[in-house]
């Protein structure tokens, strides 16, 4: 009988795991280079029985739609402010984001906002414009990128403002 080494992930490691290869460069490439107190660190990646894994750490609070529900006082205009400043760093690094919404803020154990997953960033001085042309959230996409045109500060901006809106109203953005 052959036994197999277990492997004990610490705890306030969070591992996600990318089926498309091609995706996952980039998102491992773009994200680990980054660098700023607003932007979940990135720890490294993992290959394990077929997969790849990102790995970094465990945010406990959820996301930022999950935190503002669980605790209707905070201070939703820090957290929002927060976030503008991870998203500024972005586009001063010439990195867009590609899908800006609560779902991709996590709030750490100290209660700031962290801008996370990084699967639809384009670098502006890529080459190519056909960058995952259409992915995203539809509700948080800019008009522009409903006629396949490549995503930009400008759609990164207007995914922001949905942002606001719907941390504002505490429910998705209406289509």
């Amino acid at each position: 009988m052959r036994v197999r080494p277990v492997y004990r992930i610490p705890e306030q490691l969070r591992i996600l795991r990318h089926p498309s290869s091609q995706r996952f460069e980039r998102e491992a490439a773009t994200w680990r280079r980054l660098r700023h107190r607003h932007i979940l660190e990135f720890i490294g990646t993992i290959k394990r029985d077929g997969h790849v894994y990102i790995v970094s750490p465990f945010i406990d609070n959820g996301t930022l739609m999950e935190y503002v529900s669980r605790k209707p006082k905070v201070d939703k205009l820090r957290l929002l402010c927060e976030t503008a400043d991870a998203i500024n760093y972005l586009h001063t690094e010439t990195v867009v984001h590609g899908d800006i919404k609560a779902g991709n803020i996590l709030i750490s154990r100290e209660g700031f906002a962290l801008l996370c997953d990084f699967g639809l960033t384009r670098m502006m001085d890529a080459k190519t414009s056909t960058c995952m042309k259409g992915a995203g959230s539809v509700r948080w996409m800019s008009p522009e990128l409903w006629d396949n045109l490549p995503r930009s500060f400008e759609s990164d901006v207007y995914a922001f403002g949905m942002t606001i809106a719907e941390v504002s109203t505490r429910s998705k953005p209406q289509t």
